[in-house]
């Protein structure tokens, strides 16, 4: 007979799999339309790839996470999946919005106040995709980054971490993975491409306490999918915004840092928020 002790270790291991087999998935879905860009910004092959693969390459964590869930949950797992997807909390769904949009304020505020020019009808728009209408770009960021990132990474991943861990803990090996799943900007993305290595460990530091904060969102919300996916876009099209130079980003980056420090003294590392953390036994995570 299998000792209780025994059977938990037998447990962790069998999730922790399951983790492991989804991030191969999601970085090799991802790679495989970033690799091209990558090669072909580098000069290491005389290809032309399109630059909307950018965009495409954002729905790997999603796709992985539909077919692990598939493969694991089945039909159960994947309605719970889609009840995350579509349903949130009004006051939640409006601060998804609203948080972005007030930091963005205050960045702009703070580099008008230090002298640097400030261009606000370049809100909201992309340096990358400048051909792109405004309102299509945030439309596409929104499928791409937001759902296509967060239906994988805290609608697969982040439940079955917290399973067994700490909500803090699995922050921090969410944010390993998320991480290397980013790699191939560095070899395309004009921003990523060209950053010094201070910049490099500000990033690394931006994945960490921005993995912290998502876990925080998705836990206080009782696992809504949809204010996390929300809140991703919004907060990337206002940091990316060219509206004041680097003085935006980083203002921003700022307050993304303090909240993801003051969350686990605030609200403790096991939940890192007032509500339950959210794990793969929940039956109706989101009310």
């Amino acid at each position: 007979m299998v000792e209780p002790r025994d059977a938990a270790v037998d447990a962790r291991a069998g999730v922790d799999r399951q983790i492991v087999w989804f991030g191969l998935l999601a970085i090799g879905l991802t790679w495989a339309a970033w690799l091209p860009l990558s090669a072909s910004n580098r000069g290491w092959v005389d290809i032309h790839p399109s630059p909307y693969l950018h965009f495409v390459g954002g729905l790997g964590p999603a796709l992985a996470g539909i077919i692990m869930t598939a493969t694991h949950d089945g039909r159960r797992g994947l309605g719970l999946l889609w009840r995350r997807v579509t349903t949130g909390p009004g006051r939640w769904l409006f601060f998804a919005i609203a948080a972005p949009a007030t930091a963005y304020v205050v960045a702009i505020s703070v580099a008008a106040a230090f002298g640097v020019h400030v261009d606000l009808a370049l809100t909201g728009a992309s340096e990358e995709f400048s051909s792109m209408p405004v309102a299509a770009y945030w439309v596409a960021n929104l499928v791409f980054y937001g759902f296509g990132e967060e239906i994988g990474w805290r609608g697969f991943a982040l439940p079955r971490l917290q399973r067994r861990r700490s909500a803090l803990a699995a922050s921090m090996w969410l944010s390993l993975l998320w991480g290397l799943w980013h790699v191939p900007l560095f070899f395309f993305s004009a921003g990523l491409g060209t950053m010094p290595l201070i910049g490099l460990v500000g990033w690394a530091a931006s994945i960490v306490t921005g993995s912290v904060l998502c876990t925080w969102l998705f836990n206080s919300t009782k696992g809504s999918i949809a204010v996390l996916a929300l809140f991703h876009a919004a907060l990337d099209i206002f940091i990316g915004s060219p509206t004041g130079g680097d003085v935006v980003a980083n203002v921003m980056g700022a307050f993304v840092v303090i909240g993801a420090l003051t969350i686990p003294r605030r609200f403790g590392r096991e939940n890192l928020s007032r509500s339950p953390k959210v794990t793969v036994t929940d039956a109706d995570p989101v009310r």
